[in-house]
């Protein structure tokens, strides 16, 4: 949610949170403070409240109150509402590469990796080294320091922007910047298909297509609860459209081949769950893929009785493997993938 809202513009994150305070805020003047507090299960003798969700925007028009004016309620609760600054042409990560590239490296971030570089020796492996527990902790430290880096520069930026946005629109003396819609790219089929319902609907519908709308709607819902994307779903390189639109295959070579590629994971490729994309997704290395192997399917396949290929040309033919090795020498015979003994 705290992404979406993010991406959808919003100055600020709208968490789940933001949604008990808003409850809360309603009750609050409304109800007395033992209705609000277990309404929203606070025991009242800490005060939770009063110290995490009252609206830290005061309703109250000081102001003209002191000047013995008509105060303006209406106004000042619209003020005080969250999420009252919002700009489409805002994201989450908003920073040009431009910018990226004129920052400078980070010094301690740096000094990590001098010190991994010097323990290393040069060596691309390190298990069973003596500074093996050393660089491993090295690199999830430096893991760690970029993001909290990236993530710093990225609100940094978006405060900058919300900040200078309407003196920006002032100087620009009414010449109004041309807003281009975000690009939307869903390499699964069904959720692009739900998108373009839900994004893109006519004006002009009538009762019974705007049923057909929603049975087709609950349809693709249902189906994709049925499809998963992995964590490597965010290294696959797409290519942004202009529109969301559904992918149709166009004719070309076999998108899996009986032949498959050595950094191809065997039984990711006979997955229906994943997209396309991510059934033929090739690892950095072999290694990297063995990896892949051996954490996520090595023992969910060694505890089947009856282990099979799921590659979609083995599935034809139905063929049986008595045990994990069967099916690893039939993979390195068949589809030319060697896995680990």
């Amino acid at each position: 949610m705290e992404r979406q809202s993010l991406d959808a513009g919003e100055e600020r994150a709208i968490e789940p949170k933001a949604w008990r305070r808003g409850a809360a805020n309603v009750a609050n003047g409304n109800a007395s403070d033992a209705v609000r507090d277990q309404m929203m299960r606070h025991d009242p003798k800490w005060a939770t409240f009063n110290s995490a969700y009252i609206n830290e925007n005061v309703g109250f028009h000081l102001q003209n109150a002191f000047l013995d004016e008509p105060t303006e309620d209406s106004l000042l609760a619209m003020l005080s509402h969250i999420g009252l600054m919002r700009d489409p042409r805002a994201s989450k990560n908003m920073v040009p590469d431009e910018v990226w590239e004129l920052m400078p490296p980070d010094p301690e971030i740096e000094a990590l990796k001098a010190e991994r570089v010097e323990l290393k020796g040069g060596q691309f492996r390190i298990k069973g080294t003596e500074n093996e527990e050393r660089i491993r902790a090295l690199t999830k430290l430096i893991a760690a320091k970029e993001a909290q880096r990236k993530k710093k520069i990225q609100q940094e930026y978006r405060a900058n922007y919300f900040h200078n946005r309407p003196t920006w629109d002032i100087e620009a003396d009414g010449e109004e910047e041309e807003f281009v819609e975000p690009a939307i790219d869903l390499h699964i089929p069904e959720r692009a298909q739900l998108a373009e319902i839900l994004c893109n609907q006519p004006d002009d519908l009538s009762s019974s297509e705007l049923l057909e709308l929603r049975i087709q709607a609950a349809e693709l819902m249902v189906a994709l609860c049925g499809r998963r994307e992995t964590a490597k779903r965010n290294r696959i390189r797409r290519r942004a459209q202009a529109d969301v639109t559904v992918k149709e295959e166009s004719p070309g070579p076999d998108p899996f081949p009986l032949l498959m590629d050595r950094k191809q994971c065997p039984h990711c490729i006979g997955d229906e769950t994943l997209s396309q994309e991510e059934r033929t997704f090739k690892y950095c290395r072999p290694a990297v893929m063995y990896d892949h192997f051996d954490r996520k399917h090595a023992q969910q396949l060694g505890g089947v009785k009856q282990m099979s290929c799921n590659h979609p040309k083995c599935k034809e033919e139905a063929l049986e493997f008595k045990h994990l090795n069967h099916f690893k020498n039939h993979v390195e015979r068949v589809h030319g993938v060697k896995l680990r003994a």
